[in-house]
């Protein structure tokens, strides 16, 4: 069999195996109910993970007032002058959330979601008097930082109600370059082994 032959029939088999991978979707949801508990007694979770997600620099848990939660009686919070940070492992999110800022906060609520390169993909603002606002991103995120802009650093502002969609890139693909290369090198060698051997 030439080697030619045999990399066609290797392609051939290659496309069809791609063809029939499944693309698996791993979906993440949380209202906060479970991680942490009654800030007030120093129960809150302030360092966790949800799937892909990484929490830092609020706080999981039950602040006893009751419009920091969409649903249920927790949330992750951001003090006043903090910035809390969700972080990505690397790859292709959906990322869906609602966001307020407390009422009585004097200052905004600024939500910014970064790409893996660091680069500014989306910013937002929510005022003291916007209902639970929903949110919405998609692509190759590194974070996103809720920050606080409370001039007097005690009010909180929430996060609430959060699905992240994880969707991976078939297999195929990430294999199909490596293999076309390696068969393309070799269906070369022999080409210039053929040349060799008609030269001499």
């Amino acid at each position: 069999m030439s080697l030619s032959n045999l990399y066609n029939k290797a392609m051939l088999l290659f496309v069809f195996w791609g063809a029939v991978q499944t693309v698996h979707a791993n979906t993440y949801t949380s209202d906060f109910e479970i991680i942490g508990g009654l800030l007030a007694s120093g129960a809150g979770a302030t360092e966790f993970v949800i799937g892909p997600a990484s929490f830092t620099g609020g706080v999981s848990g039950a602040a006893g007032v009751f419009e920091l939660y969409r649903s249920g009686s927790h949330a992750w919070m951001v003090r006043g002058g903090d910035t809390g940070v969700i972080g990505f492992e690397p790859g292709q999110y959906v990322v869906e959330f609602y966001a307020k800022a407390y009422s009585s906060s004097a200052g905004t609520t600024e939500i910014r979601a970064y790409g893996l390169d660091e680069d500014l993909l989306a910013t937002a603002i929510l005022n003291v008097s916007d209902p639970f606002t929903r949110f919405s991103l998609s692509g190759l995120l590194g974070r996103i930082e809720l920050i606080n802009n409370d001039t007097n650093n005690t009010r909180f502002n929430a996060l609430d109600d959060i699905t992240i969609t994880a969707v991976p890139l078939p297999g195929a693909f990430w294999l199909f370059g490596s293999l076309s290369f390696g068969l393309i090198a070799l269906r070369n060698r022999g080409k210039q082994v053929n040349r060799q051997e008609v030269q001499n």
